[in-house]
């Protein structure tokens, strides 16, 4: 439910005050300072038993929850209040985006352990009110609760997306071709390195910082994504890549009864993955293969507005976009390699929270 509470601005001018001295609602009053932005379609927001939102327009609307459970999701240690506060919000947006989404309002429920100074809930909300702010999404309540050890994130985010413009899973047919936006593999990397810091990882440390980067503070498609909602494209299915190419990709076959086939070559890789993985001795195709928290985009086209797509440049956006394969009636992912080859591919690449690697 939304958040109730009073306002007292005692709560705003002492960085050191302790979550005894504020308590549940005094928290919540000076969390919600910290929220600027505001949208008209919102009767009732915070200070309520729920929200009352204004959506008159005809659209769909989307829906999408995601939990981040502190040492499962995040370290304390590798990300600041701020980048943890932009994660959670971008993550959910990511998944409103691959929908064909706009994304537009959220709530936020946070399981705090006592010892969490208020100045990190204070950081963490400065980072979910800049993404906030940029994706201009509402956050209209939630709720606060003690937690016996770690921290607990849960975010929920509604959005809306045009009628016939709803991208799913399921829809890919043979012949389709096979689209990610950005690049693939860099926040993997970034994660491997924030997971050894004692590791003498060979380097700049600009190339490190930009994968480090690439994982901490994920930029969700939503403008390509509403590009395409807009274009006269036929997007037959979507899916955004939290999980790896593979595994996602794996998604929208089972969805769709179909297979893959993906080329190497064609594989969208940065030069910083490229050569920080060559010098570390780690394979920069694993990564891109395998490698989650991209939160690219991963769409397939009917293969007739393949064709025109260069025509209809969706450089209007500023974000690359590339063909990396396509659907086939034989099922299962097979990648073709630089000099032809055919290799069959592990659906079952990602991160599966009950099995761990698959």
């Amino acid at each position: 439910m939304p958040w109730r509470g009073t306002f007292s601005k005692k709560v705003f001018n002492n960085p050191a005050m302790d979550l005894s001295q504020l308590g549940e609602f005094g928290l919540i009053s000076r969390l919600q300072s910290l929220l600027k932005y505001r949208s008209s379609q919102v009767i009732k927001g915070i200070g309520d038993d729920c929200a009352v939102l204004s959506l008159n327009n005809g659209n769909y609307q989307v829906l999408t929850t995601d939990a981040l459970v502190e040492t499962v999701h995040f370290s304390l240690k590798s990300h600041t209040p701020e980048q943890l506060g932009w994660k959670t919000m971008a993550v959910n947006i990511s998944d409103i985006a691959a929908m064909g989404g706009e994304p537009k309002f959220a709530v936020i429920s946070i399981g705090i352990p006592k010892s969490l100074p208020v100045d990190f809930l204070d950081r963490f909300y400065k980072g979910l009110n800049q993404a906030s702010v940029k994706y201009k999404v509402a956050l209209i309540g939630g709720d606060t609760v003690a937690s016996p050890k770690h921290l607990f994130i849960n975010l929920a985010l509604l959005g809306e997306t045009r009628k016939k413009k709803v991208f799913v899973r399921s829809g890919a047919r043979p012949g389709d071709k096979i689209f990610v936006t950005g690049t693939l593999g860099d926040s993997a990397l970034g994660l491997k390195i924030l997971e050894s810091p004692r590791k003498k990882w060979k380097g700049s440390d600009a190339l490190r910082k930009k994968l480090i980067q690439k994982h901490l503070r994920p930029e969700p498609r939503v403008e390509v994504a509403n590009w395409l909602a807009k274009s006269k494209f036929k997007v037959t299915s979507m899916i955004d890549i939290s999980d790896g190419l593979t595994q996602d990709l794996g998604h929208i076959l089972k969805a769709g009864k179909v297979g893959a086939d993906l080329s190497e070559s064609s594989l969208p890789i940065s030069k910083p993955l490229l050569k920080y993985s060559l010098i570390n001795g780690l394979s920069a195709l694993d990564l891109a293969l395998s490698g989650g928290e991209d939160y690219e985009l991963l769409f397939t086209l009917d293969s007739e507005d393949v064709i025109s797509l260069g025509t209809e440049s969706i450089t209007k956006v500023d974000q690359p976009v590339t063909q990396v394969g396509v659907i086939t009636a034989k099922k299962g992912i097979r990648l073709i390699s630089k000099t032809g080859r055919s290799k069959a591919l592990q659906r079952s690449m990602g991160f599966n929270h009950f099995k761990g690697k698959t």
